[in-house]
């Protein structure tokens, strides 16, 4: 098996949100080479010049500082939208539109695709069959739209990313759904696996169990993004030590159940959202802390694809 690290740069949000800001972090003091561009450090709703222009800054300090996008990810602030299972038809269409300028903004840095949170239900919506029925019909059809566009700009794959509340694709069954293997119009939708998810309200069994779901679904997954959680919440703690002695993520059981599940390659990617009354620099501390803890397992276990030199 061979495992790739890297980082989403939620940690950024309100600290460092320009790439000149934060991509220095990620390649000098991380010593990485992957990232996972989170959204809510783009205004995809400026402008179609605004946005490219966007995306030069991004693919100019991207390539000087030696670092490569795997993705971009839709991050907090539109995961608490309704998006494409909006009760309001006018909403959904919105929420289309607003994916295509994500795939559009992805494309132009060079990323090999883009999504994450792809919408949740209404409780009226959620307790209507008839509702439910129809609009996760309609979510499925526009996932299709979706992947066909992003084939047309050139991506290589749609994310859909399970989730941690039980109106949104939130068990393996649900996401199994999303999911295609692409054809000659469409990319493949593949799965965003976030290790702190399986905590919603009504799951019960192997959809609770993180290391299931890596056994299970992460061939089918694109990228797996790590959190230190537990059982009771969708925490994204760093994987310090005190964090790790109350987390339930081990990265040995990790790459186990991977190996198990028959991954023949994977993407970690670090998604740590520390407090906005954290200290800046403890921030960075906890980053550090969490690269070292993963970069010493999956070297100790022979899985590790070494990047770049760290050195700019």
């Amino acid at each position: 098996m061979r495992v790739v690290l890297g980082i989403n740069t939620c940690f950024a949000v309100k600290r460092w949100p320009r790439p000149s800001d934060w991509a220095p972090i990620v390649r000098q003091r991380l010593g990485l080479d992957v990232v996972q561009v989170s959204l809510d450090l783009v205004d995809l709703e400026c402008g179609d010049e605004r946005l490219s222009e966007e995306a030069h800054r991004h693919r100019d300090v991207l390539q000087d500082a030696g670092l490569r996008v795997h993705s971009t990810h839709t991050g907090s602030a539109v995961s608490s939208s309704n998006l494409l299972l909006h009760p309001e038809a006018w909403e959904r269409h919105h929420a289309r539109l607003w994916y295509e300028r994500a795939i559009t903004f992805t494309a132009a840095i060079e990323a090999a695709g883009t999504g994450g949170h792809v919408g949740a239900f209404s409780v009226p919506d959620w307790r209507d069959p008839h509702r439910r029925g129809m609009l996760w019909a309609e979510l499925r059809s526009d996932l299709e739209e979706l992947a066909a566009h992003a084939h047309r700009t050139g991506q290589s794959f749609f994310l859909v990313q399970n989730r941690a509340a039980a109106r949104e694709p939130a068990t393996m069954e649900q996401v199994r759904e999303l999911l295609t293997d692409g054809d000659a119009g469409h990319v493949p939708i593949r799965l965003c696996l976030d290790v702190g998810h399986q905590c919603a309200p009504g799951m019960s069994g192997e959809d609770l169990d993180p290391y299931a779901w890596l056994r299970s679904m992460g061939r089918f997954a694109s990228c797996v993004q790590l959190q230190q959680s537990d059982a009771a919440g969708d925490r994204h703690w760093p994987f310090t030590p005190a964090r790790n002695r109350d987390g339930r993520i081990d990265a040995d059981r990790v790459i186990d159940a991977l190996g198990q599940g028959d991954v023949a390659e994977s993407t970690l990617v670090l998604e740590v959202m520390p407090a906005f009354e954290q200290d800046d620099d403890g921030v960075v501390d906890d980053l550090a802390a969490s690269v070292d803890y993963w970069r010493e397992a999956l070297a100790r276990r022979g899985v590790l694809a070494e990047g770049r030199p760290t050195s700019l």
